[in-house]
């Protein structure tokens, strides 16, 4: 029998939505990642010259040390898709299964950790989180730090919003007061639009945010909001895989429903029972912020064609809609999207954008820009999209690490 350690318990939390964390461990755990970043940052160049020894032996040594640990009790081997898999394990494995990929699940004291081990013609691949040609690559080192990839960014020419990090109230009232309103207000680390708000346009407000996003991050990134809907463009092997338009929760009037009855409407589709997509929340209290930043309260009738959301976040767990949007996208912000990844060098990230009309070049478009970058990108944005067509991205994920499955 496996020895197993407990997952740890969270409460919930609005702000955190699908994903609450402990707030005091979260701050603790992203202030000593800030330190620790930037004291072993000079030293990538080691790490980088390292890599490929280490990625043979994790291949080769890996799947013995680990399936040892499960032998002798300390691990768990999964070889079934679990119920409470995630969207992108599902996406991996499935498309594994198809081309003949073998593939199980290590957990560690019974512990998910995304750890699999994967042979295909006779060649063994372990990786956590997703397949990677090399385990590391030196971008890793600050993508998922938001005001570092502003700097190294804006530096390099590609677009993103005007602002900054802060550690002070005085940094953050300073800095907003040099920025066009509306701003927004989001920890400097973390995924899933955690702590974050928009819409900020009096110190009042920006006092409320700021102390909302440290909560769970010392630092605090204050910037301009860009327009438009969010776009998350998924890059394998530094190629566009696919774009995925991601909005938030939403109805249209009809001029005759109000919007307590539009959203009754809406979350009556079978696509909102799950796993995927939830229901609208109209009494939330994001919600009702939401409406009330519109003028409306949920007996209002909107016009016939006016939309209405109910929150700023474009997760699936707020009731979030995503459709696939590769064929729209400009040639100009497909090859913005390309040189990204050449500039990062990394085998897969996922950038999201915002602008207003994808079809048109990003060039001609006026606050858009990108707005974070993911290291671990959530395939199953893709390959279950709310509607239209799936983005086969797990395939040119296994394109790349195994050439040979594809045929």
């Amino acid at each position: 029998m496996a020895i197993v350690i407990p997952e740890l318990n969270v409460a919930p939390c609005e702000e955190c939505g699908m994903s609450p964390v402990n707030h005091r461990l979260e701050r603790t755990s992203l202030a000593l990642d800030f330190v620790f970043s930037r004291l072993f940052r000079p030293f990538s160049f080691l790490i980088s010259w390292a890599v490929p020894l280490t990625d043979r032996a994790m291949n080769l040594g890996g799947p013995l040390f680990l399936n040892s640990m499960a032998k002798a009790g300390l691990a768990m081997r999964v070889n079934e898709l679990d119920p409470n898999s995630s969207e992108t394990t599902l996406a991996l494995w499935r498309e594994a299964e198809q081309r003949g990929i073998a593939i199980y699940e290590i957990r560690p004291f019974g512990l998910r950790r995304s750890l699999f081990i994967t042979r295909h013609g006779g060649r063994p691949w372990v990786f956590q989180g997703l397949p990677r040609l090399t385990h590391w690559q030196r971008s890793l080192m600050w993508i998922d730090d938001k005001a570092e990839m502003k700097r190294r960014f804006r530096k390099a020419g590609f677009p993103v919003a005007n602002g900054g990090l802060c550690r002070t109230w005085g940094q953050a009232q300073k800095l907003f007061r040099s920025l066009e309103a509306p701003v927004i207000v989001k920890p400097n680390e973390g995924s899933g639009g955690r702590h974050t708000t928009v819409h900020i346009d009096t110190e009042e407000k920006l006092k409320a945010a700021f102390e909302n996003a440290r909560l769970v991050s010392p630092f605090v990134i204050v910037e301009e909001e860009l327009r438009g809907p969010v776009f998350r463009a998924t890059l394998v092997h530094r190629k566009l895989a696919g774009v995925l338009r991601r909005d938030p929760p939403q109805v249209t009037g009809d001029g005759r429903l109000s919007i307590r009855e539009l959203v009754e409407r809406e979350n009556v589709n079978p696509l909102r029972r799950g796993p995927v997509f939830a229901d609208i929340n109209l009494d939330s209290k994001i919600s009702r912020a939401e409406l009330e930043r519109q003028q409306l309260t949920p007996q209002s009738v909107p016009a016939k064609g006016r939309v209405v959301y109910f929150h700023f976040k474009v997760n699936w767990g707020v009731g979030g809609t995503s459709r696939d949007a590769t064929p729209e996208v400009h040639p100009d912000t497909i090859q913005l999207f390309e040189d990204i990844g050449e500039y990062l060098d990394d085998d897969i990230v996922g950038v999201d954008f915002m602008i207003e009309d994808i079809s048109r070049s990003w060039r001609d478009q006026e606050r858009c820009g990108v707005i974070e970058l993911n290291s671990l990108p959530h395939l199953g944005n893709h390959h279950f999209p709310f509607e239209g067509p799936v983005r086969n991205v797990a395939g040119a994920i296994w394109d790349m690490i195994y050439p040979a499955s594809a045929s």
